[in-house]
């Protein structure tokens, strides 16, 4: 049998030595080697930045939590406070300003738009992927850090979440790299790697809250008690424990929270107790979360992996376990450990959000790449290859199995009935089908030995089924978003119209305030995410009653209330709708009033 060049060569040592004593013909093997790893690697960022980019601001900002999250970036943006958080005009302390501080530069730089919006969410989840490629180099484990990057690029669950406005990516990037650094720095006994973990952890605590303070500092206690390694338990927390490491967090987070603390009465019970304890504790107020059984995060991680789930089933499967103390295998048990504290701990929690467990998906693809990177070098890996394509025509197989179902009647009044709409519902089959084609083709290069264009093609199913995802939103544009709704209104509304919303708010019509109006009133507000904010505002700056609009009205100023159909009954039981005009739409009603002539 010939033998199998290895996928993924190693510098040679002779690379180290001087010029003058290497081999001849040395540096040109060398140089080829560079470029080749340099190839290789550009190639698993450009399919992931493909991912990851594409089609980025082609759906609307939805009326979910991205319509929120735009909104206060977009009053920092133009004028409003950088300290206190501002939703519609009142104070929204649920989460620190780092995401939004972004996404305002965003705004400033290249104006406002959806995918201004997303852009650093999305540029975070791929600085992830170089950060695992970067790792990679650091842990000597090249092929390892290109199959995490490779995953985190293009696992279907991930990929979503990061083209969504949510704090999470941006959690993940800077949690991974101080978790990445603390590695290092217990590795190689060098404080400087944990001072920069400090500086990556500080950054987290400002993307998402103290929770990812005490989230590391429950992986390396965990870490010191159960798998100490070759150090001293108490010498290795005293290493821990760097004055230096300290100062650099405190001096990141402190001027924010002690701002913070000073401007905003009852911030500190807010921010500190009811929205990072009681979260967890599911004792939060409002009740504004999830929940869920114990098992919750299994169906929601086998989403987040998604198409890779056979590919890392076969690598857990048929890899060997990680053998001796080289620093890869210890990194790899480090992600392999705080992946199980990381679903133990939320799974614990009163609290459950599919994207809570984002990390563990770079951190599993990290722990499974070292194995399969320790494999292939192994005498006889022919088993191995023919297992990922194996994993590859699985999902190439499921994808053939649900054309085929597309066709049958059951099915098909589903898909119709849960609001699929049919022009996307006729495309179906087309997609499912380039799906199978894809995973097929990656399988026999796979089965190949092409192990890199065999992933790299395989990752690139994500951007199949993220290009369908999109025209979905857009085709169900008056499901998920008031623009259209907005853009309708404008040809019968008078200018200087002042928008009011029906006791409803957030998940239903918050992105008017980006698309109708930078000023929506809510009357008889039932929102949980504008309780806070208006709990303290007597002068009715945001949250109103129904003598407010009836004062504008007989003022002469134009106004317009927007009504989900869910509440029309008894917007019109209270008799405000006399006398004014209304224009349907799906899912609510316009009811306006253009005021005097």
């Amino acid at each position: 049998m010939p033998s199998r060049p290895s996928p993924l060569p190693l510098p040679s040592p002779a690379a180290a030595l001087p010029a003058a004593l290497q081999p001849a013909g040395e540096p040109q093997r060398h140089a080829a080697l560079s470029w080749s790893t340099a190839l290789a690697d550009g190639l698993v960022l450009l399919v992931a930045a493909v991912c990851l980019f594409w089609g980025l601001g082609a759906a609307p900002i939805r009326d979910t939590n991205e319509a929120l999250y735009a909104d206060i970036a977009l009053t920092m943006a133009h004028g409003g406070s950088w300290i206190i958080p501002h939703l519609d005009g009142v104070p929204y302390i649920e989460k620190p300003p780092l995401l939004y501080w972004l996404m305002a530069w965003c705004f400033k730089l290249f104006g406002v738009g959806a995918w201004q919006a997303r852009l650093p969410d999305a540029l975070a989840a791929w600085l992830t992927a170089l950060g695992c490629i970067a790792f990679g180099r650091l842990m000597r484990a090249p092929l390892a850090g290109r199959f995490a990057a490779l995953v985190v690029g293009t696992a279907l669950g991930y990929v979503l979440i990061a083209r969504t406005i949510l704090f999470d990516p941006l959690l993940v990037l800077f949690w991974l790299t101080a978790l990445a650094c603390t590695v290092v720095a217990v590795q190689r006994q060098q404080r400087a790697w944990l001072r920069l973990a400090a500086v990556a952890v500080a950054l987290a605590t400002l993307t998402k809250g103290p929770m990812a303070l005490l989230l590391l500092g429950l992986v390396v206690v965990v870490q010191l008690l159960l798998a100490p390694g070759r150090h001293q338990r108490g010498a290795l927390l005293r290493f821990y424990l760097d004055p230096w490491a300290i100062g650099l967090f405190v001096l990141i987070v402190a001027p924010w929270h002690v701002a913070a603390l000073q401007t905003l009465p009852g911030f500190g019970w807010f921010f500190f107790v009811n929205e990072t304890i009681g979260r967890f504790l599911g004792t939060r107020i409002p009740d504004d979360f999830h929940h869920g059984p114990w098992w919750y995060y299994g169906p929601k991680l086998l989403i987040g992996f998604f198409q890779w789930t056979p590919v890392l089933a076969a690598i857990a499967w048929l890899t060997p376990r990680l053998q001796g103390d080289g620093p890869a295998a210890d990194s790899a048990r480090w992600a392999r450990n705080t992946a199980v504290v990381l679903t133990v701990f939320f799974s614990a929690a009163g609290d459950k959000g599919a994207y809570y467990l984002l990390p563990v998906v770079p951190l599993v693809a990290w722990w499974l790449g070292v194995r399969l990177q320790a494999a292939l070098h192994t005498a006889d890996s022919g088993a191995l290859h023919t297992a990922l394509g194996w994993g590859a025509m699985l999902f190439g197989l499921a994808a053939l199995g649900l054309w085929s179902l597309t066709w049958t009647r059951p099915l098909h009044a589903e898909l119709l009935r849960s609001g699929l709409p049919h022009a996307q519902f006729g495309w179906l089959p087309e997609l499912v089908l380039s799906l199978a084609a894809v995973a097929l083709l990656s399988a026999v290069l796979l089965h190949a030995r092409r192990l890199l264009l065999g992933l790299a093609l395989f990752g690139l199913t994500a951007l199949i089924m993220v290009d369908f995802s999109t025209q979905l939103a857009v085709a169900k544009t008056a499901e998920v978003s008031q623009k259209q709704v907005a853009a309708d209104m404008r040809q019968h509304l008078a200018p200087q119209v002042q928008w009011f919303s029906w006791q409803t708010f957030e998940d239903h019509d918050a992105s008017l305030l980006l698309y109708g109006s930078r000023k929506l009133y809510v009357i008889d507000s039932t929102s949980r995410d504008l309780w806070f904010g208006c709990k303290d505002d007597p002068r009715q700056t945001t949250c109103v009653d129904a003598a407010a609009l009836q004062r504008a009205r007989a003022s002469g100023q134009p106004v317009a209330v927007w009504v989900a159909r869910s509440r029309l009954q008894s917007w019109l039981d209270s008799g405000l709708a006399q006398g004014m005009q209304s224009q349907p739409f799906k899912d609510s009603v316009v009811f306006y009033d253009n005021g005097a002539p």
